[in-house]
């Protein structure tokens, strides 16, 4: 006779649980591993970038200050020519032949600077614009002067290219 197999609760319990889940555990842990490599790797790579990052800023502020401190080393010998000659006039007598030399530093020193690219702001006779002009005085205009004209320049304005160094200081009529 055949054995009968008794079905009991523990059985059936045992036989509706299910099987271990070790293959779906590996697989999670594998998972996990590469998910923290990949996590290793890109905070290197962070680290690495925030590192390349100071070092640029680093080196071009120092670049900063190299090209400051050589566009100043350049100006300045461009303009010692016109300081040496304004030691020379101070150490001559007066005379008409002293104001003939001062003549030709201011001269000088004005030449040099349109080298370097600063140019003087025409205003007298000019339509007043507050961009480039800063107004002292108002007077009333006269014949032949439309409103809102320069008609004299106390101080003279610049600027170097497109860059407004001083405005003009001006009186305009009204």
């Amino acid at each position: 006779m055949a054995e009968e197999t008794k079905v009991t609760p523990e059985a059936t319990a045992e036989a509706e649980a299910p099987a271990p889940e070790k293959p779906k555990k590996k697989k999670v842990d594998k998972k996990f591993e590469e998910l923290q490599a990949k996590h290793d790797e890109l905070t290197d790579q962070h680290q690495r970038m925030l590192a390349e990052y100071a070092n640029y800023k680093r080196r071009t502020e120092q670049e900063k200050m190299q090209v400051g401190e050589f566009t100043t080393a350049e100006l300045l010998k461009k303009l010692l020519p016109v300081v040496d000659n304004f030691d020379r006039a101070a150490e001559a007598e007066a005379g008409p032949a002293y104001k003939d030399g001062v003549l030709m530093i201011v001269k000088q020193l004005n030449e040099t600077l349109q080298k370097i690219g600063l140019s003087e702001i025409e205003a007298e006779g000019k339509p007043f614009d507050p961009e480039i002009h800063y107004a002292v005085q108002r007077v009333d205009a006269t014949d032949g002067v439309e409103s809102d004209t320069v008609v004299s320049v106390l101080q003279k304005g610049y600027t170097l290219g497109d860059r407004l160094v001083r405005p003009a200081m001006v009186v305009v009529a009204e």
